[in-house]
C-alpha cells in the first residue's frame, strides 16, 4: 500500500475528503468523529492533520492533488513569556488561597474558552511540577504581601502509571518467587536437621568409643585432660 510521507494514501484521502464534509466545525470534534467512523485514536487523527496542515504549506503538489490547493489552517500557539506565566499563577494562587478551586479560577480567566482553559491549566500543571524555583519566589510574594499560600505536598504514589494488570503481574511473580524461597529454605532446614541428628550420632559414639560411655561430656573438658592415653592418635 502507498505511503505519503510515512501515511498511508487512503488515510491522507480520508481526512482529506472528511474536512471537506467539516465546515465551521472545532478540529476537536472533527479528530473524535472522524476517529469514531476509521475506528482510530483522536491523537492519532491530530497527529495526521497537522502533518498534513505543514505539508500542504511546503508541498504545493500535495496540496493540489488531495486539499484542491488549499492548505490546513492550524492557529498559531503564542507562547507564554516570563511575566504573563508569573501573573497566572499569582492569581490562580491568590483564588485557591481564598478557597476556589483552580478548575473555576482558570475558567474564570479564560472567559469559559475550553481551549484557553486548557492552556492555563497545562502551563499551571507543568509550573508546579516542573518549575519549583518560580512557584517559591511567587508564594514568598504574595507572603510578604500577607497571603499565606499552602500547597498541598502529595507524595507521588509508586504505583502511579501502573496499570492493574501490571500490578497484579508483578504482584504474582513476588508470590511465586517467595514461594519457591520459602521452599528452598524448608528444604535447606530439613537437611540441617538431619545432619545434626547425624552429627549427634557420631559424636555419642565416638564419646562411647574413648569412654565406654554413652554418656557425652563437655568436649572442652575432656581435650583439657591430661590423661593422653585416652587421645586419640
Amino acid at each position: 500500500m502507498e505511503k505519503i510521507y510515512g501515511y498511508k494514501e487512503k488515510d491522507v484521502i480520508g481526512l482529506a475528503e472528511f474536512l471537506k464534509s467539516r465546515q465551521n466545525v472545532s478540529l476537536t470534534s472533527t479528530f473524535t468523529e472522524y476517529g469514531r467512523l476509521n475506528k482510530k485514536a483522536k491523537g492519532t487523527v491530530r497527529n495526521l492533520y497537522y502533518a498534513l496542515a505543514k505539508l500542504s504549506v511546503t508541498d504545493k503538489e500535495f496540496c493540489q492533488k488531495y486539499l484542491d490547493g488549499k492548505p490546513l489552517q492550524v492557529s498559531k500557539i503564542v507562547e507564554f513569556n516570563e511575566c504573563e506565566e508569573r501573573q497566572l499563577i499569582k492569581k490562580i494562587l491568590i483564588a485557591k488561597n481564598q478557597g476556589l478551586s483552580v478548575r473555576s479560577e482558570i475558567m474564570k480567566l479564560a472567559n469559559g474558552d475550553g481551549k484557553i482553559a486548557l492552556r492555563y491549566q497545562n502551563k499551571y500543571r507543568n509550573a508546579i511540577k516542573n518549575n519549583p524555583k518560580l512557584i517559591s519566589e511567587i508564594i514568598n510574594e504574595l507572603s510578604l504581601n500577607g497571603i499565606n499560600v499552602a500547597l498541598e505536598n502529595k507524595s507521588k504514589s509508586v504505583y502511579e502509571g501502573v496499570t492493574d494488570e501490571q500490578f497484579n503481574k508483578l504482584k504474582n511473580e513476588i508470590n511465586n518467587l517467595v514461594g519457591k524461597i520459602s521452599l528452598k529454605t524448608q528444604k535447606e532446614n530439613e537437611f540441617l536437621k538431619q545432619r545434626i541428628i547425624q552429627l549427634e550420632k557420631e559424636n555419642l559414639k565416638l564419646y562411647t568409643l574413648l569412654y565406654g560411655t554413652n554418656q557425652p561430656i563437655d568436649a572442652l573438658k575432656f581435650f583439657k585432660r591430661e590423661e593422653k592415653s585416652k587421645m586419640l592418635n
